[in-house]
């Protein structure tokens, strides 16, 4: 299934949030490595409001929530990422 870009998204600008994503991930990963879970939640929060479907983010966000015990959130951002997963 071929993507579809929207009409007012440039390539460029898709690329930047390419960019964005990954580093607002690898910097919640980095967080979570050093037990600083909410900070963690609010890297991982940012990735996924570039509005880009990424399961990662969802999956790497909802397991800092099971480590600060909301296992509700957790639930919620795990089927999330189950989601993007399978409709990529």
């Amino acid at each position: 299934m071929k993507k579809i870009i929207p009409p007012n998204i440039s390539l460029l600008q898709l690329e930047q949030q390419k960019i964005d994503k990954l580093y607002y991930n690898t910097e919640g990963v980095k967080k979570a490595d050093n037990g600083k879970f909410d900070e963690a939640v609010e890297y991982f929060s940012k990735a996924i409001e570039l509005g880009l479907k990424d399961s990662l983010s969802y999956f790497n966000r909802a397991t800092v929530k099971m480590n600060i015990g909301d296992l509700i959130g957790a639930s919620s951002d795990f089927k999330l990422s189950e989601s993007c997963r399978l409709s990529n």
